[in-house]
C-alpha cells in the first residue's frame, strides 16, 4: 500500500513538473526578432547595393554628356560654312518633322522658342558668325529632340532627368515660380520677374531645370520660357 501511494505521488510530480526543454514564449519571441533582423540587414544590403548601382550609371551618363559636350563645342568651333549649311537645315527638317507629328494646327511648348533660336542661327550665319550659328543650331535641335522625346513618352510624370550637351541661354516670358522639383505641387523656391535670364541645363518631361545669374538653381515649366 505504502509503495502504491509513493508511486501515485511521484506521478502527479512527474505532471506538473514544467517542461525545462521546450523555449519559452520569450524565447520563441526572441528568436523571431532575431530572423527579422537577419531580413531586414539583407534588405539593406540589397538596397545599399541597388543604389550604389545606380550611382554608378549616373556617373557613367555624366561623363558620356561630357564627352558629348567637349566634342560638340570642338564641332561648334572649328565649324565650316559647310558644317552650318549642314547643321541648319538637319534642324529645319526635324521641325518639320515635329510638326507634322503634331498636325497643322497644333503646336508643343517650346516649338517657337526653337524655332526662334533656328531663325537666330539663320541671322548670325548671314552674318558669317559661323560658330554662333552652330551653337544656336544646337540649342534647337535640342529643344526639338526633347520635344520629341515627350511626344513619345507614355508617362511624363515618369520620365527621367536628362542634362542637354550644352545650355541653352533664355528668359522667362512672365513672372513664374521656381520650384524645387519638376512637379506643379513642389515647394515655390523663388518667382523669377518677366524677362528674366535663365540658363537651361537638363530636362525631365515639360519641365527645365534652370539656373539664374544670381546662381539660384530649381525647375520652371519649359512654355514659361522664350529666347533672350
Amino acid at each position: 500500500m505504502t509503495v502504491l501511494l509513493w508511486g501515485l505521488i511521484m506521478a502527479g510530480c512527474s505532471a506538473t513538473r514544467p517542461e525545462i526543454d521546450a523555449p519559452s514564449a520569450v524565447q520563441q519571441l526572441q528568436m523571431q526578432i532575431t530572423r527579422l533582423e537577419q531580413r531586414l540587414a539583407e534588405k539593406e544590403r540589397e538596397i545599399n547595393r541597388l543604389r550604389a548601382q545606380q550611382q554608378g550609371r549616373a556617373k557613367e551618363l555624366q561623363q558620356s554628356a561630357s564627352e558629348a559636350a567637349q566634342a560638340e563645342v570642338k564641332l561648334r568651333r572649328f565649324a565650316t560654312e559647310a558644317d552650318v549649311v549642314s547643321r541648319l537645315a538637319e534642324v529645319e527638317v526635324a521641325l518639320e518633322t515635329l510638326q507634322s507629328r503634331l498636325g497643322k494646327d497644333r503646336q508643343a511648348p517650346l516649338q517657337s522658342t526653337a524655332q526662334g533660336l533656328l531663325d537666330a542661327a539663320s541671322s548670325a550665319f548671314d552674318r558669317g558668325e559661323l560658330s554662333e550659328a552652330a551653337e544656336l543650331a544646337a540649342q534647337a535641335r535640342q529643344l526639338i529632340d526633347m520635344l520629341s522625346e515627350n511626344l513619345a513618352a507614355a508617362n511624363l510624370q515618369s520620365a527621367p532627368e536628362v542634362p542637354f550637351k550644352i545650355t541653352i541661354p533664355l528668359r522667362t516670358k512672365t513672372d513664374t515660380r521656381l520650384r524645387r522639383q519638376p512637379d506643379p505641387n513642389a515647394a515655390v523656391l523663388d518667382v523669377l520677374q518677366r524677362t528674366t535670364p535663365v540658363i537651361v541645363r537638363a530636362y525631365r518631361g515639360p519641365w527645365l531645370q534652370v539656373q539664374t545669374e544670381a546662381g539660384d538653381s530649381g525647375w520652371v515649366l519649359g512654355e514659361l520660357l522664350e529666347p533672350r
